[in-house]
C-alpha cells in the first residue's frame, strides 16, 4: 500500500512555517506497512487542491490533506473537498458538543463563526479531535474499482498527532491492507556517511531480498536503519542485526531514533551523577536538547549561557587576565567555563563551548567555524578544537553532536 501526503497553506510556500507534519506522518505510517510515495505542498486555491487530489487518487491508495479546516475565510479545504466530492453539509452533534466545552472553559461565548466547524460534509465521515476545533474527516472513495481512503486533517501538528493515533490508526489496521514493516536503527556520530558506506560494503551485498539497510545523514550524524517485510523471518532480522553492530563496534553511539544526549543522561541517572553546561558559541542550544528529555530534573542541573566576557568571568570563574591572553575563543578558557560550571552547579559531568558561528566575526588566526568544545567527567578534563561548517543553526547542531560524542568517549575512557 502507499500513501500521498498534500499539505495546504501559502505559509509552507513562503517558507514562513515548517512542515513538520509530513515528517510525523512518514514515521506513523512507516510501521503500518503504508509507504509515502510523494509529499506535495500546495498554495490555499481551489483549483490547486482538486487538481492534487484528482492526481493523488489516480496514483495512491490513501491520500492525506493536512491544512485549511480553519474558521476564516481562507480556509477552503472543507468546502472544495465538499464540491470535489458533490456532497452537502450537515451539523456533526459531537463537534458541536465539544466546541461548546471548549469556549465554556475558557470563559467565552461561541460565536457561529466557530460553530461553523462543526459543519461538515455529508457524506464524510468525522474523526473526532480532542486537541482542537477542527474535526478531522475520512471519505471513502473508489478508483477503477480499487478503493481510496482521503483524510483531511488540520495542520496544527499536536492536532494531527491526536487524530492520526486514536482515530486513523484504528481504521488504518482494519481496513487498509499493508505490508508490516520491521525497523532497528543504530546512531552513529561523527563517522563520515563516504567511509561508513565503505565498511558495509560486503554487508549490504550479502543482506536478503527483504532486508534493506538506508542511511540517514544530518549534521555529522549518521543513522543507519535497518528495515524487513516481516514474513516470520524475525531470526534472520535478528543475526543481520547484530551482524551490523559487530562490524561497526566502537562506532554505534546509540541504539534507537533517539535524542543524541539520551546516552549521557541514562549513565548519569545509573551512576547517581549531575550534568551543567556553560555555552558561549551554542547560546543554549545543548541544554535545551537535555531538557526536551522528560524527567530530566533528576540530572540536569542547568546551564549558564555566557555569551559576554563578563559573565564567564562573574558566573563561571574564569580568569579575566587569561581572556585577554588567549582570547575568549580558546582552549583555556573553554576549559576554565566547563570547571567553573561543574564547580559552581555542583555537578561531575560539564560541556563548554565557546567559538565562531560566523558569518562575521573571523579572523586569519580564529576563523568562521572554529570552536573549542570542554568536556569534564568527574577529575578528568579535555577540550576538543573542531572546525564547524555552515550557518549558525547547523553550526550549533553540529558542536551540539560532537560535544555529546566526544563526552561519551570520555567518560567510556575514563571507567
Amino acid at each position: 500500500m502507499n500513501a500521498q501526503i498534500i499539505t495546504i497553506g501559502d505559509e509552507l510556500l513562503l517558507g514562513q512555517t515548517i512542515d513538520t507534519n509530513s515528517v510525523y506522518l512518514a514515521q506513523f505510517l512507516n510501521p503500518l506497512g503504508i509507504q509515502i510515495s510523494k509529499k506535495t505542498a500546495i498554495s490555499d486555491r481551489k483549483e490547486d487542491i482538486i487538481n492534487t487530489l484528482k492526481l493523488a487518487i489516480s496514483e495512491a491508495d490513501v491520500i492525506i490533506i493536512t491544512g485549511g479546516l480553519g474558521p476564516t475565510k481562507d480556509d477552503i479545504t472543507k468546502k472544495t473537498l465538499a464540491d470535489f466530492f458533490q456532497t452537502g453539509f450537515r451539523i456533526d452533534q459531537t463537534v458541536l458538543d465539544h466546541l461548546e466545552d471548549i469556549f465554556k472553559s475558557r470563559g467565552r461565548e461561541l460565536m457561529e463563526t466557530n460553530k461553523l466547524q462543526a459543519e461538515v460534509p455529508e457524506t464524510c465521515e468525522v474523526l473526532f479531535n480532542q486537541e482542537g476545533t477542527a474535526p478531522g474527516m475520512l471519505f471513502r472513495h473508489t478508483f477503477n474499482g480499487n478503493a481510496r481512503w482521503i483524510f483531511s486533517l488540520p495542520g496544527v501538528p499536536n492536532e494531527v498527532k491526536y487524530i492520526c493515533e486514536y482515530s486513523m490508526k484504528p481504521i488504518l489496521v482494519s481496513e487498509v491492507e499493508g505490508t508490516v514493516l520491521r525497523n532497528k536503527t543504530l546512531l552513529t556520530l561523527m563517522q563520515p556517511e563516504s567511509l561508513l558506506s565503505r565498511d558495509l560494503e560486503d554487508f549490504e551485498v550479502q543482506l536478503p531480498s527483504h532486508l534493506k539497510l538506508a542511511y540517514l545523514p544530518s549534521f555529522n550524524l549518521v543513522k543507519l536503519r535497518l528495515t524487513e517485510q516481516i514474513s516470520g523471518l524475525d531470526s534472520v532480522f535478528d543475526e543481520q542485526w547484530n551482524k551490523l553492530n559487530s562490524i561497526l563496534g566502537d562506532r554505534v553511539y546509540a541504539e534507537g531514533d533517539v535524542s543524541v544526549v539520551l546516552p549521557i543522561v541514562e549513565f548519569a541517572r545509573r551512576h547517581y551523577l549531575k550534568i551543567a553546561t556553560a555555552e558561549s558559541c551554542t547560546g543554549g542550544f545543548i541544554g535545551n536538547q537535555f531538557i526536551r528529555l522528560s524527567g530530566i530534573s533528576d540530572v540536569f542541573e542547568g546551564g549558564v549561557i555566557s555569551y559576554s566576557n563578563a559573565i564567564k568571568t562573574h558566573l563561571l570563574g574564569v580568569n579575566h587576565e587569561l581572556i585577554e591572553e588567549k582570547g575568549a575563543v580558546s582552549e583555556e578558557v573553554a576549559k576554565e567555563m566547563v570547571i567553573g560550571a561543574c564547580n559552581n552547579l555542583n555537578c561531575q559531568i560539564g560541556i563548554s563551548t565557546t567559538g565562531i558561528a560566523g558569518p562575521t566575526g573571523g579572523t586569519p588566526e580564529k576563523p568562521v567555524g572554529l570552536v573549542f568544545i570542554g568536556l569534564k567527567f568527574m577529575d578528568h578534563v579535555i577540550v576538543k578544537k573542531q572546525y564547524i561548517r555552515g550557518n549558525r543553526e547547523q553550526f550549533m547542531e553540529r558542536v551540539h553532536n560532537a560535544a555529546c560524542f566526544y563526552l561519551m568517549q570520555l567518560i567510556r575512557k575514563s571507567l
